[in-house]
């Protein structure tokens, strides 16, 4: 899921802090590095790798942006603070927007590892009545169109022998979902959305609405760990020690639930830890280029280009570059990845 730490307010201001931390500014010597990523709670692994100091165990003295947006993100990294071109060594980013980055905007762009993913914090939500995909056929489905959940309503609707083509998509706000009326008779059937809203409208709604389905095999939403071409021609060997110490910093949050809700308690302000929690128990933390990632992309990217999301056709030989964790985690890279 893509659940933020503490309100949006408290996310601006915390990016405004590290902004102008001198601390925090890009690195220009091997050693030094810039990771760009929005406070994210399936982050854990880059969160324990950098407070438990596994970076540093690596020889990296890495600084970490947290970003309120993700296109604000992306903007930064790809055009700099001032207009120059890749401001920032690394960025943590979403599967839809690192594709469409790299094929639309930035072609030196490369994804070297999937960081986490989730399929239990996508759901849907669907009035009584609605008990399975064909109930959905010609009534209105809302959903975030471009988005993750638009995707893996997608690939639930193929899974069931239907298409986008058999409903009728409306473009809604994960938002849209708590100001539902279900008992209206022109109003959505169900909404497709990330967590924590599926929760809240359950919880608003009572038993005029239910769960109708989880994205659990169908697909998942990602956070991937994506950087330049050109910076790993620069700083060989920097990319496969971050990448080790993320690894660690995996294992670690693995183990230590209390300590990750303390440090998004400590870094994020606030005490409402609940989407923290949710999102440990439902996140797999990958540090990897496994099969399923390599499968999911393989879906995503079609569902993309049909969707026209995409100019030609994904190729994951261009959007992966597996070589940094085949020097550092070799375990980790399964045999699909060129």
């Amino acid at each position: 899921m893509t659940s933020t730490i503490g309100s949006r307010a408290l996310s601006v201001a915390l990016v405004a802090l590290l902004w102008c931390s001198a601390a925090a500014e890009a690195g220009d010597e091997d050693g030094k590095v810039l990771v760009l990523a929005q406070p994210l709670a399936r982050a854990d692994a880059l969160w324990m790798a950098q407070s438990k100091e596994f970076f540093k165990a690596e020889g990296l003295a890495v600084s970490v942006r947290w970003m309120a947006g993700g296109a604000d993100m992306l903007g930064v990294f790809g055009q700099g603070r001032d207009g120059g071109r890749g401001f920032g060594d690394f960025v943590v980013v979403s599967e839809v927007s690192a594709v469409s980055f790299w094929q639309s905007l930035h072609p030196d762009f490369v994804v070297i590892a999937a960081l986490a993913r989730d399929a239990q914090g996508y759901v849907g939500i669907a009035k009584a009545g609605i008990d399975d995909a064909h109930a959905l056929g010609t009534k209105p489905v809302a959903t975030r169109l471009g988005s993750t959940s638009a995707w893996l309503l997608g690939e639930y609707l193929r899974a069931h022998g239907m298409s986008e083509r058999d409903v009728e998509l409306k473009n809604e706000s994960p938002e849209a979902i708590l100001t539902w009326d279900p008992g209206a008779a022109d109003g959505a059937a169900a909404f497709f959305v990330r967590e924590p809203y599926g929760a809240r409208a359950l919880a608003k709604h009572g038993d005029r609405v239910h769960l109708l389905t989880t994205a659990r095999g169908y697909g998942h939403g990602y956070l991937l760990l994506g950087t330049w071409k050109r910076y790993l021609e620069g700083h060989p060997g920097v990319a496969e020690r971050l990448l080790r110490g993320l690894d660690r910093g995996r294992v670690y949050a693995a183990d230590h639930k209390d300590e990750v809700v303390e440090f998004a308690r400590g870094m994020f302000g606030g005490d409402d830890t609940r989407a923290v929690e949710a999102d440990f128990a439902s996140s797999d933390r990958v540090a990897g280029l496994d099969r399923i990632t390599f499968e999911d992309f393989q879906k995503l990217g079609g569902w993309m280009m049909e969707a026209g999301l995409l100019k030609a056709p994904f190729d994951p030989s261009a959007f992966f570059d597996p070589a940094p964790l085949r020097t550092s985690l070799p375990d980790r890279v399964a045999p699909e990845f060129p």
